[in-house]
């Protein structure tokens, strides 16, 4: 997560829209625009609601909404290093380098109205909180998903002509502002709501068996059985080409949706499978991550904000690793001694 930010705002690719030649601009490529982490992300959340110690239904509804507005709060904190360095320098660092044509003014608007995927995550939280709170059986979540993702097919792009309503519409489906090429909607619901329902259709099934280790490794044998047909279809219609840059791998389609579902699940299992081999002392540098997931997420977001007022847009391989494993460094420090609820700090909403 804090390598492929990183990467996204220091590599070469970031700031150039032409084919990526070299190796370090080919992985740059594809650890800073393949957003493999984010889908893992929403389809665990999916997955963990089942196993939560907090009331569901209405509840989830609270918490929902109480993380758009943090997801807000973060963008806020996100725009003031630069407004600061506006006031002083009269330039507006932002976190878009692809967007260096665009005047300041507009950077602002597009950082402060970004959907950073927290406000997606409240609104996943606020609609599976009332698929609980009604107990909607799961075919009928399964026909409600397929015709959201139909109608993103239709939806996504469609631009009304009046920025202020695309920014709003932009949370739902993809579209754009200004001139057509830059946007708010980073995650938008219709492209992205997949992920976290079939993590919660899973968990569902996976709180009530009694083999985990086997439920896994079956979902993931039939999960990896299906992404070789859709693998060579992304083969023959362009997706591995087109599908996982810029705009595209935000306002996915169905055919992406469906293979980084799959891809995404065969992961998660991979890492379990994984971990059950290794001793449990080693895990824990691992574990506190998880724990502090959105403390670290915030903090390097932040940080970040600070930093690009300093560093030179576009590094090195060696200069966005060493930046990469300083900033996860000090987002780690920080949210285990100085952010984490155990010592009295502010735990997530």
């Amino acid at each position: 997560m804090v390598g492929s930010h990183v990467f996204n705002q220091f590599s070469p690719v970031s700031v150039t829209s032409g084919e990526a030649v070299g190796l370090f601009e080919r992985i740059s490529d594809l650890i800073g625009a393949f957003q493999g982490g984010a889908q893992c992300f929403m389809m665990v959340m999916g997955m963990l609601l089942f196993f939560s110690t907090k009331p569901l239904g209405k509840g989830l509804v609270r918490r929902g909404l109480a993380l758009i507005l943090f997801g807000f709060a973060v963008e806020v904190l996100r725009l003031l290093p630069g407004l600061v360095n506006f006031a002083i320098t009269g330039d507006f660092v932002s976190f878009y380098p692809e967007y260096s044509h665009a005047e300041d003014w507009q950077l602002m608007v597009v950082t402060l109205f970004w959907q950073d995927i927290m406000i997606f995550a409240g609104m996943v939280l606020v609609f599976l909180g009332i698929v609980i709170k009604f107990n909607v059986p799961d075919k009928f979540v399964v026909i409600i998903l397929a015709s959201m993702m139909v109608a993103n097919t239709f939806l996504s792009g469609m631009d009304t002509g009046n920025d202020a309503l695309d920014i709003f519409l932009g949370y739902f489906w993809g579209t754009t502002i200004f001139d057509g090429t830059m946007t708010t909607s980073r995650y938008p619901f219709l492209s992205w709501i997949v992920y976290p329902v079939a993590g919660y259709l899973i968990g569902n099934r996976l709180v009530r068996c009694t083999d985990k280790y086997l439920f896994y490794k079956r979902l993931g044998l039939i999960f990896f059985i299906l992404s070789v047909p859709l693998t060579v279809i992304g083969v023959f219609t362009g997706m591995f080409d087109t599908g996982f840059t810029g705009l595209r791998s935000y306002h996915q389609g169905i055919l992406v949706n469906l293979w980084c579902m799959l891809l995404a699940l065969d992961w998660i299992v991979l890492v379990y499978l994984v971990s059950l081999k290794v001793p449990e002392r080693c895990l824990a540098h691992s574990i506190r991550w998880g724990r502090n997931v959105m403390r670290i997420y915030v903090l390097h977001f932040v940080i970040l904000a600070i930093v690009i007022q300093f560093l030179p847009l576009t590094l090195d391989v060696f200069g966005c690793i060493v930046t990469f494993l300083v900033l996860f460094a000090v987002s780690d420090i920080l949210a285990s001694r100085f952010f984490s609820p155990d010592d009295g700090g502010v735990g997530d909403p």
